[in-house]
């Protein structure tokens, strides 16, 4: 009677216990990739908001005055007929001033 007893037991420690890793893994699995998929998500929607503010921007450089705009200020480009002139910024001017301090009589 023991004997049987300390065998039923032993089997339901081990049902038990592969219940227990049959429930755990796959359920720990489970929320690792749940987590995951929503990081994904969040990156996928990230990129598509970039992705518009970027259409936006291809699409306003596609129009005539755009394109001329850009020309003009990085490139210098003037349209034919047109003269372009160079502003230069004033050179800065060095005065030294003496004080009476230091002079002798």
């Amino acid at each position: 009677m023991f004997r049987r007893s300390r065998v039923v037991t032993v089997a339901i420690a081990l049902i038990g216990v592969t219940v227990y890793l049959l429930a755990v893994f796959p359920t720990r699995s489970y929320l690792i990739q749940r987590n995951q998929v929503k990081n994904s998500v969040s990156q996928v929607k990230t990129i598509e908001e970039s992705n518009q503010a970027l259409q936006k921007q291809i699409n306003s450089m596609n129009s005539p005055s755009e394109i001329e705009k850009i020309a003009r200020s990085q490139y210098g480009l003037v349209k034919p007929g047109e003269k372009a002139f160079v502003v230069l910024p004033p050179t800065p001017t060095t005065s030294t001033t003496v004080s009476g301090a230091g002079s002798a009589k």
